[in-house]
């Protein structure tokens, strides 16, 4: 499986194909009944996936390679929101059109019980806006576990995709995504690189200067305060405070 050699992956995407829009979506199925497919990977080898590409991106291609995932992670926690349907608080906008009219809640839930009618009859919008949808939708928050509800990376991971809920809490209850260890492991990782791309942005800074101290941890970037602005009347002003201010790096703990 390719989940075990993330390096591998990531370089010939970037370094051999020249890619640099990248996104890694596993393939979760079950073989029968909560039973995973072969195919699927185990949720601890997903999470050790994507942390291996990330402190690698982080550390080197951040602003010239963008990985679905990691732009995710940044837009949850500069409050745009998730911008993956999967960890969304809720879903219900991502539906399925079939070439006949009919609509369907999602790709993922193209069956009769999910049909939630047809264009040729009503208009789009208002069958994405129609009640039935709009529960759907809502399902997503409403019936999660309280594992997940007590978990600590809940903001990033949303709970993953309701499709893949069929493994056990450690308590025993049911509807547990089956990467949730994976997720738990990735965003419980990335979460103080986030935060520190997050306050580069809203200094008015570029992420990647998060490079700079992407060997620390927790990474902290220092932002010297802008230089004063000169007299205008004073004719030498501008020769002593307009310098670039010098940026340093520093480990926080």
């Amino acid at each position: 499986m390719n989940v075990h050699r993330p390096l591998d992956v990531y370089e010939h995407l970037t370094n051999d194909l020249g890619a640099q829009f990248l996104q890694f979506i596993p393939i979760v199925e079950r073989a029968h009944g909560d039973v995973p497919s072969f195919e699927t990977p185990p949720a601890e080898a997903y999470g050790r996936f994507l942390r291996a590409i990330f402190d690698r991106w982080v550390r080197s291609d951040v602003g010239t390679v963008f990985v679905r995932d990691f732009d995710n992670a940044l837009a949850i926690r500069h409050g745009i929101g998730a911008t993956i349907c999967v960890h969304a608080e809720v879903c219900g906008t991502a539906v399925a059109l079939e070439h006949s009219g009919d609509l369907y809640s999602c790709d993922h839930y193209v069956e009769p019980d999910h049909l939630v009618g047809s264009i040729v009859d009503t208009p789009l919008g208002d069958l994405v806006a129609s009640p039935r949808q709009v529960s759907f939708g809502m399902a997503k928050r409403d019936t999660l576990t309280r594992y997940c509800l007590e978990c600590e990376v809940l903001d990033f991971c949303g709970g993953g995709c309701p499709k893949d809920r069929f493994a056990t809490t450690p308590d025993g209850e049911r509807g547990l995504h089956h990467l949730c260890a994976g997720y738990r492991e990735f965003f419980g990782h990335v979460r103080p690189f986030v935060a520190e791309m997050d306050r580069l942005l809203r200094l008015g800074q570029a992420p990647a200067r998060i490079m700079e101290a992407a060997g620390s941890f927790p990474p902290e970037i220092e932002i010297p305060d802008p230089p004063p602005v000169p007299d205008p009347n004073d004719l030498h002003a501008g020769w002593t405070s307009l310098g670039m201010p010098r940026v340093r790096r520093r480990i926080g703990r």
